[in-house]
């Protein structure tokens, strides 16, 4: 790996992970400017209806062409069902149900808002709020299936509705979804800046706090401790993720935040198992791992990540089977999500590595889930 790397070829930011801790320097060390790799097909295609919802095309009036819902009538408690619904599929990784229905709610959304932009008072406000839903859950969707500069869009228009109205929850929300996205894409550096900076503009007085106000704080902090730890920050990783769990003891239990997820002293720790295994000690991981519990009001999300972070310190302590049998477990509870994951991925890929003789029926049914050749 290092030679191909000398002779200016690629490598995937975990492996760089690893050059950095070995040589004591941040992971951003290693990554340069460089032309992606060639792809023998693009999908984009596939995404071009929900495009044209988020970023649609502007004309020389300088207003965007949003589309079909022009003739819709304006209903805001029937686009507040319609989202809710959209969330209800969101939460149970019905992603093939999202890309067929999030295309018109984006553009209803728009058209409400343009509806209602005469208006000065709580109608404007709640298109507005609504808007804000539908294009950061849009955000949230694309993330997970790995269209994450597409997402970006969607983030940036969710924050700009909600700082338009002054929410706080949303707009913190929004820019965890950005800091989530720029993970994704290597921008390590940036999401720490952003989130450090966001958490101290949230940062409220404990003794005073509402749940929502250190949900928002905490998710920022988590955000940065991520970053940190994936840029060989161990120190300022561990800083924050200190600070996250101070965020969370007042809570004693998940609380639910607006884009879906849940803040609280079990997601805390969830993190924490992850910031081990990102910092090159799947023992520990597995150790803290082993002391934790799914608990009712964690979602399905976050709980499906900490299974994966599980799946890969099994295989990196040298136990494929586990791995294995907690990939399965993964494919029967949220199928449409695994296969996106590209952890969940280079996992099964190392525990067919490891393996001495022909794939057992389950890992080939995995590798079949996930589109992987032996």
């Amino acid at each position: 790996m290092v030679k191909k790397i000398e002779r200016g070829g690629s490598a995937r930011l975990e492996t760089l992970h690893q050059l950095a801790r070995a040589l004591g320097v941040v992971t951003l060390t290693f990554v340069g400017p460089t032309s992606p790799e060639p792809k023998e097909d693009n999908d984009d295609a596939v995404l071009a209806d929900l495009r044209s919802a988020i970023s649609p095309p502007m004309g020389l009036t300088g207003r965007p062409i949003y589309g079909s819902a022009d003739d819709e009538e304006l209903d805001l408690e029937h686009l507040a069902k319609a989202v809710k619904l959209a969330e209800r599929a969101y939460r149970t990784n019905r992603y093939d149900d999202l890309a067929s229905f999030l295309p018109s709610l984006v553009r209803s959304a728009h058209h409400h808002v343009d509806g209602h932009s005469m208006d000065q008072g709580q109608t404007h406000r709640e298109a507005l709020q609504l808007r804000a839903d539908v294009v950061g859950l849009a955000g949230r969707y694309l993330i997970q299936i790995r269209a994450h500069d597409l997402a970006l869009v969607a983030l940036h228009a969710s924050l700009r509705d909600a700082l338009e109205i002054d929410d706080a929850a949303r707009a913190a929300a929004a820019v965890s979804g950005q800091a989530h996205a720029m993970l994704r894409q290597g921008r390590l550096a940036e999401v720490e800046i952003l989130c450090a900076e966001a958490a101290m503009q949230l940062e409220p007085r404990l003794s005073k706090a509402t749940p929502a106000q250190l949900s928002a704080w905490g998710w920022m902090l988590l955000r940065a401790s991520a970053a940190a730890a994936r840029n060989n920050r161990p120190h300022e990783a561990a800083e924050y993720q200190g600070m996250a769990a101070a965020a969370a003891a007042p809570l004693r239990r998940e609380h639910p935040t607006v884009d879906q997820k849940s803040f609280g002293p079990a997601t805390v720790a969830l993190k924490a198992v992850e910031n081990h295994l990102v910092s090159g000690a799947p023992d520990k991981a597995l150790a803290l791992a082993s002391t934790l519990s799914r608990t009712e009001d964690l979602t399905d999300e976050e709980w499906n990540r900490h299974l994966l972070d599980r799946a890969r310190a099994h295989v990196q302590t040298g136990n494929a089977e586990e791995a294995t049998e907690v990939l399965v477990e993964l494919r029967r509870r949220s199928p449409q999500w695994l296969r996106y994951q590209q952890l969940g991925r280079d996992t099964l890929r190392d525990v067919l590595a490891t393996r001495a003789r022909k794939l057992t029926e389950q890992q080939r049914a995995l590798a079949d889930h996930m589109g992987i050749m032996d």
